[in-house]
């Protein structure tokens, strides 16, 4: 189901109104590159996968089913190929994005698990009929309404105030600092000992506070990281020996067994796509 409202007049003057609904039982594209001027906010019910891993803006999150996950207007977002999984995405004007949190709809962290509950389940059946009848007058209004509800109650179960208070700042200001050290120099051969070193944190504590801050280790973010440029430059006419090398991977091989791991398939035949 795919549902566009945004140029739908508004009898009530909606100051949130929707741009679109989309609800599908079987996605499983990937997407790489910057996005365009929309918010999505995205609940993820289930799939054969035992969580959803997205990277955005250089941050990497990682979330079981069900979930819901915000990927912010104009990001640089990046998700890999995965296992069919159902969602219901509502999406928005991204000049909106300031507006949220004065209707209570939390937008300062970018996904969390969720439980569905009666009342989610309630107000998402209820959308799902309102865009069933889209000739029926002030419908547009009525779904705006009822997705404002949705949203209110997804906001409920953000722990995100509880997250920043389970780090010690200080090392959570070194780990973002190291984080945004390897944004700007993936592509040059890293050695985390002496990195963690020049940044004044032991091996274990580094490795202790970095999996609680971004739920990975820093060898997957930084894969991560040059798996979502492998992308980027297979859309050019770089051949893939070269992109291999550019990356820092030892060697085509190990370069296409990571990708390959990550997509399902080969850098040759994600270029062929």
């Amino acid at each position: 189901m795919h549902i566009q409202l945004e140029d739908l007049k508004r009898q009530l003057g909606a100051t949130l109104p929707l741009s679109a609904i989309v609800a599908n039982d079987g996605s499983t594209e990937g997407y790489s590159g910057k996005r365009g001027n929309v918010i999505e906010f995205v609940i993820r019910f289930s799939s054969s996968d035992s969580y959803a891993c997205d990277l955005q803006n250089g941050e990497r999150v990682k979330l079981p089913f069900p979930h819901i996950y915000i990927k912010y207007p104009q990001s640089d977002y990046y998700s890999g190929l995965f296992a069919p999984r159902k969602s219901f995405a509502m999406l928005y004007n991204g000049s909106l994005l300031e507006r949220f949190a004065e209707y209570g709809i939390s937008t300062n962290a970018a996904g969390w698990p969720i439980d569905i509950s009666d009342e989610i389940r309630a107000l998402i059946e209820k959308i799902n009929q309102l865009c069933e009848h889209t000739v029926s007058p002030g419908y547009a209004d009525r779904i705006d309404s009822y997705v404002i509800c949705l949203l209110r109650e997804l906001s409920l179960q953000n722990p995100s105030s509880a997250h920043e208070q389970k780090s010690d700042t200080f090392y959570t200001e070194k780990l973002q600092k190291i984080a945004s050290y390897l944004r700007r120099n993936y592509a040059e051969r890293i050695n985390f000992d002496k990195l963690v070193h020049e940044y004044g944190i032991s091996r274990r504590t580094f490795y202790r506070y970095w999996q609680e801050e971004f739920s990975c280790t820093p060898g997957e973010y930084l894969m991560d990281l040059r798996m979502h440029e492998a992308c980027r430059l297979l859309r050019s006419n770089i051949s893939i020996t070269e992109i291999a090398f550019m990356l820092s991977f030892s060697d085509t091989s190990y370069f296409s067994e990571q990708f390959k791991r990550r997509f399902g398939c080969t850098p040759g035949k994600y270029r062929k796509h």
